[in-house]
């Protein structure tokens, strides 16, 4: 195998990156480590594996952000140590990474060793397989069993029998384990471990699936909910499918709210495994008490599961059973149940109809979208594109702009920013025929916000604009406005004109460029502000192709060679050979 190179880009050379991780400086160390493929390309992969290696397995009293690096480093390290016939060498060091006190280096490492894992031959390697297994298991630090149950799924299905079962053991032994981080993280592997021990291991899953039904502990229990869902996925489990259902339908009525809450964010995958039959049989009672609960974070998840939900009823019980909620929802005192709710209910019109949806949906969008708050507005007009296919954009058009006005002057920048995509989106889906000059005003207003994120979303708007509704209608109705303002005494104004020429450059009409853009960079070439006279060079840059009377344009990029700033000074050169 040729020998990896990487590019030393620190301008540290790489002898010092060496000594580096030895020095009492942990700022120095932390680069070393952080550039470790830098140094053991230098060094070549045997020396990489001879000197470097167990070196690095003499840091682990390091800080943990020494070992949070470390354990990033090697995560791409094969290839440094002659590739995939060399892996097993990096695992003394992901191992002494598993046993360290912090959880995060720890999960780093494991998921590292996962990877070199699948690049082994795992039968020649099953006794470094049990070894290592074993070590993790017994180790000093109890902490690093967690990992380990990271790590059983990855080959477990390669390995003996007999090693099956010593696993089995092991998994089991960490799910009731008196170490609470040790639960846990068997109870959130424990989804992987199904995958690969069943329908084989059926005996020690159920086992651990039905004991961790019945602990204390809620985020014990919480796992389980992955846990089900993969067990009615796996091939060959079929026969205790009657078992898996109840322990859903029991995780569904949890004492727990995080646990109702967990269930619900995961509904997706619920129902799939469920099917709509046993979903409808198991679950769906619940989900309506999740809807009307005292908990506003759990009426807020169950709101925007509102169209996972309705895919797996039939019509006439989103109506009467789902229907009647939403409009509840819709007056909630919490901001973020409404906010959820404008998220998840408009794709219910899907399967209730056009009329239906006409009389049941279309008054709670209305109400949703003069909503005091103006989150709840941005993501209903974020979700409009449930419903438009059903309702058609007519139904809704004379709703949409005064909302959409609204949220174009609101206070908070970000909110402004958010409502711009909305424009794009219409502009598309409508077509010219939205875009009046009330929206169009309002995008000019957007291009002169004085909040560059702002002015930033409203130049991509454009340029999406251009292309939706093609050059014809552009230069007519939107590219007067933009060329105006150049006139503007904000020079950032300025400068948001010439943005939108960069942008959309591919979609502008040739001979108008050359009648009407042109003379507008000439004039603006000679604007007292750097930053304008700059972004002239950067547009005749992109513009070059199409531009028609070259000399004159070359005369104009030559002057800003000559300019007093350094940046002038470079984009006219780049513009300049561009020519």
């Amino acid at each position: 195998m040729s020998k990896k190179t990487v590019e030393n880009k620190t301008g540290i050379p790489v002898s010092t990156l060496i000594d580096d991780l030895k020095s009492e400086d942990i700022r120095k160390r932390q680069l070393s480590v952080q550039n470790l493929n830098v140094i053991a390309s230098a060094l070549g992969p045997e020396r990489t594996r001879l000197e470097l290696i167990p070196f690095l397995n003499e840091l682990m009293d390091d800080e943990d952000e020494i070992l949070s690096a470390l354990a990033e480093s090697l995560s791409n390290f094969i290839d440094f140590v002659g590739g995939n016939q060399n892996a097993v060498v990096l695992f003394s060091v992901l191992e002494s990474l598993c046993k360290v006190d912090e959880s995060s280096v720890r999960n780093k490492a494991a998921q590292t060793l996962i990877s070199l894992i699948k690049v082994i031959d795992i039968k020649k390697n099953e006794e470094l397989l049990q070894n290592l297994v074993k070590r993790l298991n017994e180790s000093e630090n109890y902490l690093a069993k967690g990992p380990l149950t990271m790590i059983i799924p990855s080959f477990y299905g390669q390995v003996s029998s007999s090693f099956q079962q010593e696993l089995n053991k092991i998994y089991l032994a960490a799910t009731r384990d008196q170490i609470p981080q040790v639960k846990k993280q068997a109870s959130l592997n424990l989804k992987d471990f199904v995958a690969v021990a069943c329908p084989k291991s059926d005996d020690v899953v159920l086992s651990i699936i039905n004991q961790n039904i019945e602990e204390e502990q809620d985020f014990v229990r919480l796992y389980m909910v992955d846990a089900c869902t993969r067990y009615l996925k796996t091939e060959g489990t079929q026969k205790n499918h009657s078992i898996i259902h109840q322990h859903l339908k029991n995780l569904s009525e949890d004492k727990s709210w995080r646990i109702k809450y967990y269930l619900c964010e995961k509904l997706q995958e619920v129902t799939q495994s469920l099917g709509k039959s046993d979903f409808k049989r198991l679950i769906f009672g619940n989900y309506i008490k999740y809807l009307e609960d005292q908990e506003p974070e759990l009426r807020s998840i169950a709101a925007t599961k509102l169209s996972v939900v309705g895919a797996q009823i039939e019509p006439d019980e989103v109506v009467q059973k789902l229907i009647p909620i939403v409009k509840t929802l819709s007056t909630d005192t919490q901001n973020y149940v409404r906010n959820s709710l404008a998220q998840g209910f408009l794709g219910l019109s899907q399967f209730i109809g056009k009329k239906n949806s006409v009389d049941l949906i279309l008054p709670v969008l209305l109400q949703l979208l003069k909503d005091e708050d103006s989150e709840v507005r941005i993501s209903l007009f974020k979700s409009l594109n449930q419903i438009t296919n059903v309702l058609g954009i007519d139904t809704l058009q004379q709703s949409i702009v005064p909302a959409l006005s609204d949220l174009a002057q609101d206070k908070n920048w970000r909110i402004r920013s958010s409502s711009i995509d909305i424009i794009s989106f219409f502009a598309k889906e409508i077509g010219s025929d939205f875009l009046n000059d009330k929206i169009i005003k309002i995008l000019m207003d957007w291009l002169s916000d004085r909040v560059y994120a702002v002015r930033e979303s409203a130049v991509q708007s454009v340029k999406n604009i251009i292309q939706s509704l093609g050059w014809q209608w552009s230069e007519k109705n939107i590219m007067p406005k933009i060329l105006a303002l150049k006139d503007q005494t904000n020079y950032l104004h300025r400068e948001t004109l010439l943005f939108i020429l960069i942008q959309s450059n591919k979609q502008i009409n040739s001979d108008y460029l050359n009648k009407n853009i042109v003379p507008t960079l000439i004039s603006l070439s000679k604007d007292p502000v750097a930053n304008i006279r700059f972004n002239v060079a950067k547009c005749f840059k992109a513009l070059s192709t199409q531009i028609k009377e070259k000399e004159q344009t070359k005369k104009v990029l030559t002057s800003l060679c000559e300019d007093s700033d350094i940046d002038v000074k470079y984009f006219a050169k780049q513009a300049l050979d561009s020519m």
